[in-house]
């Protein structure tokens, strides 16, 4: 799923949720919504609050305030960030202070860590790109409490309430989470992103109806987003509203016409309703528009290798995609080695196909295996696997590993 931080969440990867009918669970795998997939998504970070750049002009203010204010506008690391708030914190309780100073100074300290709440997210974003997803945990948990005090000093700051919501959200609590984005909602509404990743939260949730009703203001707010769209789209499949997810993830291609997530996430969509040639020509400009896309390559050769209409199956082409997507996504993940041994008894080998499923087996869920099963015994009879026609059953997501939020600085990250 995907949030947008008070500037964060992706796309929820849909595949794992399909019910078991649907033969292509295991393979057909819609993007998490977003770049990545949950996607939160922040508000632009800003310098200081509407309110502290108005009070900074006040002639009541004392002078040595006003200086520290002037250090706000230059402010761009966590060091920086402190001193400020270590600075505000002397004056605050000082008793000796007017009352303007110590309000004046809760402001500004809390405006501070906020900042290095932000600051702190945008640092774990960068360690969990490195694989350091101890380290960023730690941060993330002190960005937590670092905007749980700022709200303490400034309850009325809807980019605080946002960016607690991120945090609560990385930490899987999403019921807290939606009343931070609620509160930030409320304080300003016309901020699209807090509608959008409150959207995402419900979507995991599998509060499929108020999630459309987040996505749909986000879009009335800011339509030209196709991230909104494409996050609709998969509410709209859930709830077998065929059409209108059609038309949503459409938007979206047309919104981001280089988007390769986005070209995908309809050509899966179109094989998952059976709409082969549809679904043939989408993964093709997919590929066209990223070569480098593993999940292009990997969804295609299971229609190449499936497809209950022959002549949508080419089981060679089906083989050559389904390695190139091995190769690509550099796992080997229960996904792609189903595919693979799907393509590979499509050509004929049924013992390795035998193996590779075995293989994957090892590697699934629980929640996979009693469908990777029913393939590997058809592949043990020496029989290949076909696809169910027709228009199949949706049921409720699987966790949203596959979820992305998005820090203040437009990262995206994967939810926990």
């Amino acid at each position: 799923m995907k949030l947008h931080v008070a500037g964060y969440i992706g796309l929820l990867g849909i595949c794992a949720s399909l019910a078991p009918s649907l033969h292509a669970q295991a393979t057909i795998q819609f993007q998490p919504r977003g770049p990545q997939s949950t996607t939160l998504r922040s508000a632009p970070p800003g310098n200081s609050s509407e309110a502290t750049r108005s009070n900074a002009h006040s002639n009541a203010i004392s002078a040595d305030l006003l200086a520290i204010y002037q250090q706000t506008q230059a402010a761009i690391d966590e060091a920086a960030v402190t001193a400020i708030a270590r600075a505000c914190a002397k004056v605050i309780p000082d008793s000796q202070r007017s009352r303007v100073d110590r309000d004046y100074a809760a402001e500004l300290f809390a405006w501070a860590l906020n900042r290095r709440g932000e600051i702190r997210n945008e640092r774990a974003a960068q360690l969990v790109e490195q694989g350091d997803l101890e380290q960023a945990g730690n941060l993330d948990l002190q960005a937590a409490k670092d905007f749980e005090t700022a709200l303490q000093y400034n309850p009325n700051s809807w980019r605080t309430h946002h960016n607690l919501g991120i945090s609560l959200a990385m930490k899987g609590d999403y019921a807290r989470a939606i009343k931070q984005f609620s509160a930030s909602i409320e304080l300003k509404p016309d901020y699209s992103n807090s509608h959008f990743n409150r959207g995402e939260l419900y979507f995991e949730l599998a509060q499929y109806p108020e999630a459309i009703s987040d996505y749909t203001q986000a879009i009335e707010l800011a339509g030209t987003d196709p991230q909104y769209y494409n996050s609709r789209g998969h509410c709209h499949l859930m709830l077998a509203q065929y059409d209108a997810a059609l038309a949503d993830y459409q938007q979206a291609t047309q919104l981001a016409s280089d988007s390769a997530v986005y070209a995908t996430d309809l050509a899966d969509a179109y094989q998952f309703l059976g709409r082969w040639e549809e679904a043939a020509t989408t993964y093709r400009q997919a590929v066209a528009i990223n070569s480098q896309y593993p999940r292009a390559y990997q969804n295609a050769a299971w229609l190449m290798a499936t497809c209950p209409e022959a002549k949508f199956r080419n089981v060679n082409l089906a083989l050559s995609a389904a390695n190139k997507a091995l190769e690509l996504s550099g796992e080997r993940s229960a996904h792609t080695l189903d595919t693979l041994a799907a393509a590979t008894a499509a050509t004929g080998n049924h013992r390795e196909a035998v193996r590779l499923q075995q293989e994957a087996l090892r590697v699934a869920s629980q929640e996979e295996k009693p469908e990777l099963s029913q393939r590997l015994a058809l592949y043990q009879r020496g029989q290949s696997f076909v696809q169910s026609q027709g228009v199949l059953h949706v049921d409720k997501p699987a966790a949203s590993q596959s979820s992305r939020i998005r820090t203040a600085s437009g990262v995206s990250r994967p939810a926990r």
